[in-house]
């Protein structure tokens, strides 16, 4: 049960990772649009 637990805390850790990264991305991108990696 531990573990599980860990698994939904990480999951839910990574799920607002990407979100946070994709929305620097796309303020990175309209702020500098020739700098698309």
């Amino acid at each position: 049960i531990e573990a599980a637990c860990r698994i939904v805390i990480l999951e839910d850790q990574l799920e607002e990772a990407q979100r946070i990264n994709a929305e620097y991305r796309r303020a990175a991108e309209s702020a500098n649009p020739t700098a698309v990696a």
